[in-house]
């Protein structure tokens, strides 16, 4: 299953029938070919609600996911949810909500070395370590009139050091911070919808 969100409303993507959950929440369409999917998710996007759009096609989820690619101006990113020797993660303050240190991969950079690029150039630390990869995210956004499928992929960091955040104003950041597990709410009660199970992932995973 695939999550893409569009202005904080996901499009699940399956190879099956959602769950009673999924399918009570929004619409679930069966697709059978790429114009029915095509003329869903224009529904979709068209939509003022934004109610919640469950897609399935009894088959070939990467098959799906490939041909919902398909549909946008794809662009992938990279970014990373850091730990420190306290337990606490890292965040970074921008346009006014808690989010994850990322950007857009340059040419011939794997996802792992724009990862932690992205986080020395938005936070100021270095030295910071990959110990996993984690599931990507998808979210679309509008550009220049163009609808933008944006993958990002995301990796589990530790850092040992002890250096102070520093945030990259030129890219609007205006905060950098460390936050320990007890403050978890205030971050999804102030995050994107797309971060909200990456986020608990890692945290299940690494605690």
């Amino acid at each position: 299953m695939y999550k893409v969100f569009y202005n904080e409303s996901p499009v699940i993507l399956t190879d099956s029938y959602p769950d009673a959950k999924t399918a009570e929440s929004g619409r679930v369409v069966a697709i059978n070919s790429r114009r029915e999917l095509k003329d869903a998710v224009n529904h979709f996007l068209k939509s003022p609600s934004f109610q919640p759009l469950a897609i399935y096609n009894n088959g070939n989820i990467k098959e799906l996911l490939d041909d919902f690619i398909s549909l946008f101006w794809y662009l992938e990113a990279s970014g990373g949810i850091v730990r420190n020797m306290s337990g606490e993660r890292l965040f970074i303050y921008r346009f006014g909500r808690w989010d994850l240190p990322k950007g857009k991969m340059e040419k011939r950079e794997s996802p792992a070395e724009a990862a932690i690029r992205e986080v020395t150039e938005e936070t100021g630390i270095t030295g910071q370590n990959i110990v996993a990869e984690l599931p990507s995210t998808y979210h679309i956004y509008e550009f220049k009139g163009k609808k933008v499928l944006k993958r990002t992929f995301w990796f589990a960091m530790e850092y040992s050091g002890h250096a102070i955040p520093v945030p990259q104003l030129e890219e609007e950041i205006t905060k950098a911070a460390w936050f320990d597990q007890s403050k978890l709410n205030m971050i999804l009660g102030n995050t994107y919808s797309s971060l909200h199970d990456l986020i608990l992932y890692d945290v299940d995973k690494r605690h």
